[in-house]
């Protein structure tokens, strides 16, 4: 099949959407597809058989995005729409398979001018749940309760003009059927970045020596306020097993506002933040890792950097939402409400009994190998596809 894939995202960039993106598109490239993948002007390269990565146009003063929603996605997207009327006009795709807000107009265009290909709604995350539970959107004010209203409706168009919606966890499968009981879903589970995981001994020793002593506590991933790093260090303040936590990723604005925070609780000693990495170092960072946490406090999709760290075989400690309880229970991590002094508890718990630690860890790693590998990722993308009309 010719694939026309939209992507309204910076590609490549080391977070969850972009990495679950190139999964997918690999799978289809090793699979024999040709898949032509429409992205924003700027990310890192990548090389994927046969997979043609293409950029919309770019917007002066606009050099990147940061992850959710945000204003400079707006015109963004509409140089993207236009470019994607024009490779519908001129090329002959069997399937468009539309990311998030993509699928907007993507929908609108075969419904209007293009009938032939199949289209796939790649639900990565529920939009209008994202405006309003980043602030973006207040469903209680004069204009955003309308917006969210319209923002809703898009995606239920969007759902009713697919072949299937494509859904990443239990939460969002459960948001379709509200919005569309009789959709076609399929739900396939992200999965960790690579086959298998590699510790990098020679990158922990470097963090080791940078950011010591240990036992290290460490975080991935972006900063965003929905992330709970606030969370993470009002606990890690009330922590009283001696640790370091390490966190990786994040914009200076916010490691600057983070540290201040963890200062003003007493705590700036116990907190380093080695700032945005690519994804070649990341393999040290879960090597380093006495403990990997998840402090999330919003949003109901499962972070893809769960999988990957349940691949480590590293204990857990996640607070006890959907975000990680569609995956996670009592017996592969350590589950905490989001709330500083219960999520400090489950850290001195996890961090004064390594045997427990070790059995939780060793049982994620179990669960994932068994249900949410890589490979198993892939063979679910192919079987979907092999599924289309």
């Amino acid at each position: 099949m010719r694939v026309l894939f939209l992507s309204p995202q910076p590609f490549f960039r080391v977070r969850g959407t972009p990495i679950n993106i190139r999964n997918v598109v690999g799978a289809l490239g090793e699979a024999g597809h040709e898949v032509d993948l429409l992205c924003y002007p700027f990310g890192e390269e990548v090389s994927l058989p046969n997979v043609r990565v293409l950029r919309s146009p770019g917007v002066p003063g606009i050099r990147d995005v940061k992850v959710g929603p945000s204003a400079a996605k707006i015109p963004l997207d509409l140089l993207m729409a236009f470019k994607t009327f024009w490779l519908l006009a001129r090329g002959r795709y069997d399937v468009v398979h539309a990311v998030e807000e993509s699928a907007f107009f993507g929908a609108f265009f075969l419904r209007w001018f293009f009938r032939k290909p199949a289209f796939i709604y790649d639900m990565d995350s529920c939009i209008s749940d994202q405006l309003e539970y980043t602030g973006k959107l207040r469903g209680e004010s004069l204009l955003g309760g309308p917006a969210l209203r319209w923002v809703e409706w898009l995606e239920r168009r969007a759902i009713a003009r697919s072949n299937f919606v494509l859904t990443v966890c239990r939460s969002l499968s459960d948001v379709v059927r509200g919005m569309a009981p009789d959709a076609r879903i399929v739900q396939i589970e992200d999965a960790p970045l690579e086959d298998e995981f590699v510790a990098d001994a020679a990158g922990a020793a470097a963090l080791e020596a940078e950011f010591g002593p240990g036992p290290f506590v460490v975080y991935t991933g972006n900063l965003e306020s929905y992330q709970g790093i606030d969370l993470l260090v009002r606990a890690g303040a009330l922590v009283t097993e001696p640790c370091t936590f390490l966190l990786a990723g994040g914009r200076p604005d916010q490691i600057t506002e983070l540290r201040s925070l963890a200062a003003e609780l007493g705590a700036a000693e116990r907190f380093h933040f080695a700032g945005s990495r690519p994804i070649a170092e990341m393999p040290a960072f879960y090597t380093v890792a006495d403990l990997l946490v998840s402090p999330r406090t919003q949003g109901g999709n499962t972070a893809l950097k769960i999988y990957t760290y349940m691949q480590t075989g590293k204990a857990i400690v996640a607070t006890d939402l959907d975000t990680h309880t569609q995956v996670l229970d009592p017996s592969s991590a350590f589950l905490a409400a989001a709330e500083p002094i219960a999520y400090a508890a489950a850290l001195d718990a996890a961090l004064r009994d390594r045997a427990d630690a070790a059995a939780r860890g060793t049982e994620a790693r179990r669960l994932v190998m068994e249900q949410y590998s890589l490979p198993m990722f892939k063979k679910r993308v192919v079987e979907a596809y092999q599924s289309l009309p």
